[in-house]
């Protein structure tokens, strides 16, 4: 009787394998022959499953992005009840800078959805930059007095106050920089330069 194949699985298998590709190579690495070696399949066995390159990589960024979620998400939306509340959104802003080893992984992954959305734009906009946006969104909201938003539908809306967009774009547009430091330049921006910086900002969003 012929053995039973859960295709899901094998796919999930080769989304693993690709996700290691890209820590290691980027999205460069991730070929049909670079993944099917490293899943240790044959070529062929791949195909079965994508029909070029660009439909593997396709698969390969959602499962990056699915697994920035599964990874980053609980971490940020941990409750934290102690400190200021400067304190607390700098440590949930923390969890987007590469500021250890998993961390840094993340950022890599990023950095490939990043450059593939660049070669191919998104026709509804980047997702991963919409879900970072509302993150920074709901800590500028918070910081400014704001309740903060239960619906993550509604996390993705402009804010009705014109400050908490300029400061959400701000504070977005420094977070990228400075992971940008912290992986480019690690001798010049240090974790404890890179918290103070962050702790600055969100004092001076407070008290805009």
């Amino acid at each position: 009787m012929p053995r039973l194949v859960d295709h899901e699985q094998r796919r999930a298998e080769l989304g693993e394998a690709a996700v290691r590709l890209i820590l290691r190579d980027g999205l460069d690495g991730v070929t049909v022959r670079g993944v099917a070696a490293e899943a240790g399949w044959s070529t062929g066995s791949l195909r079965h499953y994508f029909g070029d390159q660009r439909e593997l990589q396709t698969y390969v960024v959602q499962v990056a992005t699915d697994t920035l979620r599964r990874r980053v998400l609980p971490r940020v939306q941990r409750p934290r009840a102690q400190g200021s509340v400067v304190e607390r959104i700098a440590m949930i802003v923390e969890e987007l800078l590469p500021l250890d080893a998993e961390r840094r992984e993340e950022y890599a992954l990023w950095s490939a959805i990043v450059e593939w959305e660049r070669r191919h734009p998104p026709e509804g906009g980047s997702v991963t930059w919409n879900d970072q946006r509302a993150l920074h969104r709901q800590c500028v909201a918070v910081l400014r007095g704001h309740e903060s938003v239960r619906e993550p539908d509604r996390a993705t809306l402009p804010h009705p106050d014109a400050q908490v967009e300029l400061w959400a774009a701000l504070l977005h547009t420094f977070v990228d920089g400075l992971a940008g430091q912290i992986v480019n330049t690690p001798g010049e921006v240090s974790a404890d330069t890179a918290a103070r910086l962050l702790r600055a900002l969100l004092r001076a969003v407070s008290h805009a």
